[in-house]
C-alpha cells in the first residue's frame, strides 16, 4: 500500500494534534516540568520482589481548587520515578465527593480520572482505588463508585462487588477492603477465604482507607480509626496469614506502625488541604507519595516530597545483633558509652532486666534511664515506671521546649522478673518507638499520641541509671538487679 504526501501530512498533523493534546492537559505531570531529572525507582533486592507506589487522600476532581494543585505537585513527583512502578494503590478519598447531587458526584470522578490521573492510563500503569468516607457514603455514591471504576475486580464478598476486591498479580497478592463512611464494613470470613486461598503467594498486601491504630493523637473512632474493639479481630487475621503490610490513609500525614510484626503504612499526603498550614492540627507534615519495594529480604520504603526529595525511609525487618552483643551501661560509664547519640540518623536500642519492687514503691515514679539536659524543663529521654499505672512508659521531648510526650508500655506488676527491649528508629517518626517482650519476638510500636518521634531529639548532655537528674534519691529504681545493655547503629540511605 502507498501513501501521497497529503495522506502523510493528515497522519502527522493527527499524530502531532495528539500528542500536543497530551501535553496541554492542565494536570499532565510530564508536560509541567519535562526538564526535571527521574527519579530512581526504589526496586527490591533480588528477582522474586515487586515494587509500587503509595499515595492518597487528595480530595480532588474539581480544577482550580488548592487540592487539585497540590495533587498536580504530587503527580509530578510520581511520574518521575524510573522505572515505572508496578502499580499504584491509593486507599481512598480521590475526590471531594460528598454530596447527595450524583451527577455532579461523577463529573468529580470524570475530572479526576479522565484529566488529573490520565497520565496513569497514558503509561498503562494501574491503580488501584479504595472506597472511603468521601467516596462511598450512601448507597448512591456506592453505586457511582461501581460506575465509575467497572475495571476493578468483581471479586468482593456478594454484597461489596465493585467495592471490595482482591488482585493476584504472579507472587503478589493486593487486597482492597471496604471501608465507607466511618465504617470498617471488612467481611473477616472473605477475607480469610482470600488469604487462605492465595497461602502460596509469598508478598501479601492489605489496603483500606482507615488506619486500624490511631495515628497522630487521633484517636476518635470510628471518625479517625477503628473502633478498640474491632482492631483485635481484623489485626489477628492479617498477623495469622502473614500480611506484610496494611496500607491506609484517612489522616492528612505519613506514618507507620509495627504491630506483632505486621506494619501499619499511611500515607495521606496526596493533597487534600486542611486547616491554615494545610495540615491536620497537631501534625507537621508534608505532601508525599511514597515509594515501597518487597522481597525476599523484607519490607523497604522512601517517602518523597514534592522536589522529589526523600525524607523518610524504613528498612523492615529491623537487623539487631543478639543481646549477648550489647554493650553493658554501668552508672560511672553510662556517659562515655551512651554519648553523644545522632538520633536523626541512628536506631538505639536497650535491653532491660531486673525485678520490680515491691508494692510501696509504686507510689511514685521510678527512673530506668534518663537523659539529663539541664536547659529542658524535663528530661529529653526517660524510661521507666509511672506510678499512677505501673506501667512502662517512655517520655521524650520531641522538640525542645515543647515539653513531655509519653509512650505506654505493659504494666509492670511488683516483684515481676522482666527482661525487655526498647528501640528507638526515628525513620518511623512517633511510631518507632518498638517493645518487644525477648529478643525472639516480633516488635510492636508503644501507645502515644505523639505526632513526633525521635527525629529532633535534642542530644541529652548526660544520662543516669536508675535514677533522674536531681540526684541517686529523685525517682529512683526501687527494685532490683537493674540492668541495662545497648546497640546502636547508623541508619544508612539505601
Amino acid at each position: 500500500m502507498s501513501y501521497n504526501l497529503g495522506n502523510r501530512r493528515s497522519l502527522f498533523q493527527i499524530i502531532t494534534a495528539g500528542l500536543a493534546s497530551l501535553l496541554l492537559r492542565p494536570n499532565n505531570p510530564v508536560a509541567m516540568q519535562p526538564a526535571l531529572d527521574t527519579i530512581k525507582a526504589l526496586l527490591p533486592r533480588d528477582d522474586k520482589g515487586r515494587h509500587f507506589v503509595l499515595y492518597s487522600d487528595c480530595c480532588s476532581g474539581t480544577p482550580g481548587t488548592q487540592n487539585a494543585r497540590n495533587l498536580q505537585a504530587v503527580n509530578q513527583v510520581v511520574s518521575r520515578i524510573s522505572p515505572a512502578p508496578e502499580f499504584i494503590a491509593f486507599p481512598g478519598d480521590a475526590i471531594g465527593g460528598y454530596t447527595d447531587d450524583y451527577a455532579e458526584l461523577r463529573r468529580q470522578w470524570r475530572y479526576w480520572l479522565e484529566e488529573e490521573m490520565s497520565w496513569l492510563q497514558d503509561r498503562n500503569l494501574v491503580l488501584y482505588q479504595s472506597t472511603s468516607n468521601h467516596n462511598t457514603y450512601d448507597a448512591g455514591s456506592e453505586q457511582t463508585f461501581r460506575e465509575m471504576h467497572p475495571d476493578l475486580p468483581q471479586n468482593g464478598p456478594p454484597d461489596q462487588r465493585g467495592l471490595a476486591y482482591y488482585v493476584r498479580r504472579d507472587n503478589l497478592l493486593y487486597i482492597s477492603t471496604h471501608q465507607p463512611d466511618q465504617q470498617q464494613l471488612i467481611d473477616h470470613a472473605w477475607l480469610s477465604q482470600v488469604l487462605t486461598k492465595h497461602a502460596d503467594c509469598p508478598f501479601k498486601i492489605v489496603s483500606g482507607h482507615f488506619p486500624v491504630f490511631p495515628v497522630n493523637g487521633y484517636l476518635a473512632w470510628p471518625n479517625w480509626c477503628f473502633p478498640p474493639e474491632e482492631r483485635r479481630p481484623f489485626w489477628d487475621i492479617l498477623v495469622e496469614h502473614k500480611v506484610d503490610a496494611y496500607l491506609a490513609s484517612h489522616i492528612i500525614a505519613f506514618d507507620v506502625q509495627v504491630h506483632d510484626g505486621l506494619l501499619q503504612i499511611l500515607s495521606g499526603g496526596a493533597g487534600t488541604n486542611y486547616g491554615p498550614d494545610g495540615f491536620m492540627p497537631g501534625t507537621s507534615e508534608y505532601l508525599h507519595a511514597v515509594q515501597i519495594a518487597i522481597d525476599q529480604q523484607g519490607l523497604r520504603y522512601q517517602v518523597h516530597g514534592t522536589q522529589g526529595e526523600i525524607r523518610e525511609q524504613l528498612s523492615w525487618p529491623l537487623e539487631l545483633p543478639t543481646g549477648k552483643h550489647w554493650k553493658k551501661i554501668n552508672p560511672p560509664q553510662a556517659n562515655d558509652l551512651l554519648s553523644p547519640i545522632n538520633w536523626p540518623n541512628e536506631m538505639v536500642a536497650f535491653q532491660v532486666s531486673g525485678q520490680a519492687g515491691p508494692t510501696s514503691s509504686y507510689q511514685e515514679d521510678q527512673t530506668i534511664l534518663c537523659g539529663i539536659d539541664r536547659s529542658e524543663g524535663v528530661e529529653p529521654l526517660w524510661i521507666g515506671i509511672d506510678g499512677d499505672s505501673n506501667r512502662l512508659v517512655v517520655r521524650i521531648v520531641p522538640l525542645s521546649g515543647h515539653g513531655w510526650q509519653v509512650w505506654k508500655g505493659p504494666r509492670l506488676k511488683p516483684g515481676d522478673i522482666f527482661d525487655f527491649q526498647i528501640a528507638f528508629h526515628a525513620g518511623m517518626g512517633p511510631g518507632g518507638i518498638l517493645f518487644r517482650q525477648h529478643e525472639t519476638d516480633v516488635w510492636s510500636t508503644l501507645e502515644s499520641t505523639s505526632s513526633k518521634g525521635t527525629e529532633s531529639l535534642k542530644h541529652p548532655q548526660s544520662w543516669a541509671l536508675g535514677y533522674s537528674q536531681s540526684g541517686s534519691k529523685d525517682r529512683a529504681f526501687r527494685g532490683d538487679g537493674l540492668q541495662v545493655r545497648f546497640t546502636r547503629h547508623a541508619l544508612s540511605p539505601f
